[in-house]
């Protein structure tokens, strides 16, 4: 009946379908500078809380700042025009769609592109050669690691009807200590080895059908949802690529967004069920919220594939032996120049116990704020998160619904029993270079998603009880476009550990250095 029902909804849509657009990746530049251009007040959308977005939503954005930029163009620095000039030369299609004059819009350069009447592709070859050093206690011997990326990212369209995108690479890691091959998938994704090479791979591929007010997407994707910047809570970028069904509809002033992933475990069928909404409040005032559930150990549930059902209430008429969980999250940018957010993730929780002590009670939330320009020093920007996760969080007393895709947390990495500080100070030299210094200070407590999901003795908790690792990190990153989507970065880590893993007294001075290659054309 499951597929009955996905292949007459899949037919429907495609029969009816408009020009397709696929998602902007989530590793793409551009995300970060919207960011900074939605904080400076260049437009109001409450699209950025749920990523990946499409192009096409990417490209109305654009528009939107080139209408108050029209009106106001000395909110634009010498730097931030040539970014944005840099951007919409990468959605010049788009733009032109939407009727843009495009002729003094750079073309996008690609590798390869093919069109005739019944389609369209673009081809981009990816590269990444990137030379790591780990040198400190924790490292003995000390690492030289060296890894080459090679892949190739394809997106088009099929007819109008149909979008595609496939991004596949393979990662080849020379000086590692792994020399065993590995499928088992609690330990991470598969590993082969070759000689002393470590071979690695990774893949995103799904189609896109719509219409203009909803969009299915099949195959396999990444998902990052809510406000944070270092780290989210209820589904986010730390989670691996996944197969999935995912299915979004927008409107002016809020998006339903829902998904069915199917994730990897070693002990049998796992799923993810999640679905979230944005709302506008008042132009400059968001809210979301999100309501996921990890389920597992038999066939996919009609109830769970329902995007519109409360996953709360499905539970219960399933046995309530799932995972649920609820978070809301809460964006302004009515103060000028400043951006403010926050999010609060329940996991377990009941009112006729205690909230900070109870085991059951489990929660995390975090809070930050993002500041461009201050004091009007023009191409600065400093960033401030906070993440406070409770013990047990993310954990489940059946192991096979623990909130994990392979051997990643699918909200916050950090992980139960911890929290974490961090605070970025950014500059953007000029189009090409940008500076970051980052302060970060991270606490981890005993527990983690995999482990046990009460206390051994009794039913009260303590965050960070016992011996507390507590990491501080001090770094600095420079990356420089040394020609369009050409890339050199250097970053160089000093971190500093006491009780490192737990153990009593153990600490850690090391230093990590990274220089990085890469490119996508």
């Amino acid at each position: 009946m499951h597929r009955k029902f996905l292949f007459i909804f899949l037919l429907f849509l495609s029969s009816h379908a408009i020009g397709q657009n696929v998602n902007v990746p989530l590793d793409y530049w551009g995300y970060q500078f919207l960011d900074r251009l939605e904080t400076k007040g260049l437009f109001r959308t409450h699209d950025l809380r749920t990523r990946p977005i499409s192009r096409k939503t990417f490209a109305e954005l654009i528009l939107s700042v080139r209408k108050t930029t029209r009106k106001h163009p000395d909110l634009f620095s010498r730097t931030e025009r040539q970014l944005f000039d840099q951007m919409q030369s990468d959605f010049r299609n788009e733009l032109k769609q939407n009727g843009v004059n495009v002729q003094n819009i750079i073309r996008e350069p690609h590798l390869l592109k093919w069109a005739e009447p019944h389609g369209k592709a673009w081809f981009d070859l990816y590269g990444r050669e990137s030379v790591i050093s780990n040198r400190g206690a924790q490292y003995q011997p000390d690492q030289l690691l060296s890894e080459t990326t090679m892949g190739g990212i394809l997106r088009g369209s099929l007819d109008e009807h149909v979008g595609f995108y496939v991004d596949a690479r393979n990662a080849v890691t020379r000086g590692s200590e792994v020399k065993d091959e590995s499928f088992n998938l609690s330990k991470g994704s598969p590993v082969v080895t070759s000689g002393p090479n470590v071979i690695r791979d990774r893949a995103i591929a799904y189609f896109i059908f719509g219409k203009p007010w909803a969009r299915l997407e099949l195959g396999r994707d990444e998902i990052d949802w809510g406000p944070a910047f270092h780290g989210g809570l209820t589904v986010t970028r730390n989670m691996p690529p996944a197969e999935m069904i995912r299915f979004s509809s927008r409107f002016k002033r809020f998006t339903f967004t829902s998904a069915h992933a199917f994730l990897s475990s070693s002990l049998g069928p796992k799923y993810l069920a999640a679905h979230r909404i944005d709302l506008t409040i008042i132009p400059g005032l968001y809210f979301g919220g999100s309501e996921t559930v990890i389920y597992g150990g038999r066939d996919v549930e009609f109830a769970y594939l329902n995007p519109i059902m409360p996953y709360h209430v499905a539970e219960h008429h399933l046995g309530d032996r799932d995972n649920n969980t609820l978070s809301f999250d809460v964006t302004t940018t009515l103060i000028p120049s400043v951006k403010l957010y926050g999010e609060y993730f329940i996991d377990d929780m009941t009112s006729t116990k205690s909230l900070t002590k109870y085991f059951g009670n489990k929660f995390a939330f975090l809070i930050g704020g993002y500041w461009v320009d201050p004091l009007k020093i023009r191409n600065i920007d400093l960033r401030f998160e906070y993440a406070h996760v409770e013990p047990f969080v993310y954990t489940h007393w059946d192991s096979i619904n623990i909130y994990t895709h392979y051997d990643k947390i699918i909200g916050h990495w950090l992980g139960p029993n911890s929290d974490n500080v961090f605070f970025q100070i950014g500059y953007q030299c000029s189009r090409d270079v940008r500076f970051e210094l980052n302060l970060e200070r991270v606490r981890k407590g005993k527990g983690r998603a995999d482990t046990h999901s009460r206390p051994e003795f009794g039913d009260k908790k303590e965050f960070l009880g016992g011996i507390v690792e507590n990491r501080k990190l001090l770094g600095i990153k420079l990356v420089n476009q040394i020609r369009r989507d050409f890339f050199v970065s250097i970053s160089y880590t000093y971190s500093d550990t006491r009780n490192l893993a737990q153990i009593k007294g153990r600490r850690s001075f090391d230093h990590l250095a990274r220089f990085e290659f890469y490119f996508n054309y």
